[in-house]
């Protein structure tokens, strides 16, 4: 018997080229499988405060801490440089640290999303400087199965 996607209804074939992952124990083709887990890390809630107005936390599942490693690049460092100068702001420093944010904010709901939360709470952020131009970011929080009060 073949698969079939549990949203759409496409069946697997090896001739229709259609591929399916299991997610939470349901069949998903590829398309609507990236539909499902974007809209399901979308509603996932995160703050940095311990608790949530009006929720009341049902599981403490896990604490997760992400890493995020970028190369500032040579005209980054550059424009920086000549930005620090004449004490202006570096445009590409603060998007590249704004990118790096989100992309560990979107790992932490993730990982959330994964173990069967949907909050995570109590995030704290964390930037460092290596040698090479990298900035590393750190983001830590306490994934959680919240419920409305």
């Amino acid at each position: 018997m073949a698969k079939k996607c549990c949203m759409c209804g496409d069946e697997a074939g090896f001739l229709r080229g259609i591929s399916f992952q299991e997610i939470k124990r349901n069949d998903y083709c590829s398309s609507c499988a990236t539909e499902y887990v974007t809209k399901a890390i979308s509603a996932i809630i995160i703050t940095t405060t311990n608790h949530l107005d009006g929720y009341v936390v049902k599981r403490y599942i896990d604490i997760e801490s992400v890493e995020i490693v970028a190369g500032t690049g040579m005209f980054s460092e550059f424009g920086g440089d000549v930005a620090d100068f004449f004490g202006a702001r570096s445009t590409a420093f603060e998007q590249k640290l704004q990118k790096a944010k989100r992309t560990a904010l979107d790992k932490l709901k993730y990982a959330a999303f994964e173990r069967g939360g949907n909050a995570v709470i109590a995030i704290d952020l964390d930037y460092t400087e290596f040698s090479g131009n990298r900035i590393g970011l750190i983001a830590n929080g306490t994934i959680v199965e919240v419920e409305s009060i």
